[in-house]
């Protein structure tokens, strides 16, 4: 309990830094991360998928709207419009202005925060995030990779965020994790365009 008092006391500095820092447009990749290793490989198609798994995977309809069934079929953010699990994430990407864009997008990775990752910060203190859409922006877009990456590709694997940032993974018995903090609860999810890793934390921009 201790040490995840002290993540979120660190993730609420983090983030106040990333809003008063985000003062215009995306920022450009930098020459470090375009020199390590990212592994960003499209899977293979679709019919050879792996399936979901994980202990979140059950806080999923088992059919119908918000199914992982359904979210097949369907881009990414309209895939999640109306899941009970990222519909915190699903209001962020509208309020961002990154709905349409992130549909739009052929092949992505997300690594999709639950609505309780959202709900572990103060009351308030969500709110002035969400209520400023640049941030915002930037924020999400650190939880996105170009291309499709697999669970079977995440351990050891570094990757660049739409935003510019760097996002790590390891693995561990099973279980992965990315940037060493954020559990993977739900992995290899598929959608009409991306695939999904839900994480249990929200993923803060260096």
């Amino acid at each position: 309990m201790t040490m995840r008092k002290t993540t979120l006391a660190t993730a609420a500095s983090a983030l106040a830094l990333v809003l008063a820092a985000c003062g215009g447009g995306d920022r450009e990749q930098t020459g470090e991360g375009a020199a390590r290793e990212t592994p960003q490989k499209a899977s293979a198609d679709a019919g050879n998928a792996a399936e979901p798994f994980g202990p979140g995977c059950s806080d999923f309809p088992g059919g119908g709207e918000g199914s992982l069934g359904e979210m097949s079929g369907q881009p990414f953010a309209a895939a999640i419009a109306d899941s009970p699990v990222l519909g915190n994430l699903s209001e962020a990407l509208e309020r961002a202005g990154l709905s349409e864009e992130l549909d739009a997008a052929e092949e992505l990775t997300v690594f999709a925060p639950t609505d309780d990752a959202f709900d572990m910060y103060p009351d308030g203190e969500m709110d002035d995030i969400l209520g400023n859409p640049e941030g915002l922006a930037y924020v999400l877009n650190q939880h996105v990779v170009e291309g499709r990456v697999p669970a079977e590709e995440l351990d050891e694997g570094v990757f660049d965020s739409r935003n510019g940032g760097l996002l790590r993974a390891t693995a561990s018995d099973g279980e992965y994790t990315v940037n060493g903090y954020a559990p993977v609860v739900c992995g290899d999810v598929r959608t009409a365009n991306a695939t999904v890793h839900v994480v249990g934390m929200l993923l803060l921009p260096s």
